[in-house]
């Protein structure tokens, strides 16, 4: 029994250390300061309704398009 108890109290010391070694670490972004940086804002496709970033878009008349296929049939220009 005696062995038992010295187990349990060596595994309960061993998680209160971590636990506090774990909040003394500076805690990070997830994605990171660069990562945050590059952000861009999703747009809407208007033809199909897929999400993509809005530097990828092709744009007229304040309406998004995924590619150039999609603008024109959404606009009824000929190919």
């Amino acid at each position: 029994m005696s062995r038992l108890l010295v187990v349990v109290v060596i595994f309960i010391a061993i998680y209160l250390l971590l636990r506090h070694y774990r909040k003394q670490m500076p805690k990070k972004d997830v994605l990171g300061e660069d990562a945050s940086k590059h952000r861009e804002n999703m747009v809407r496709c208007a033809h199909c309704g897929v999400h993509l970033p809005k530097g990828e878009s092709i744009m007229l008349d304040h309406k998004h398009y995924c590619s150039e296929a999609h603008r024109r049939a959404h606009t009824d220009e000929p190919e």
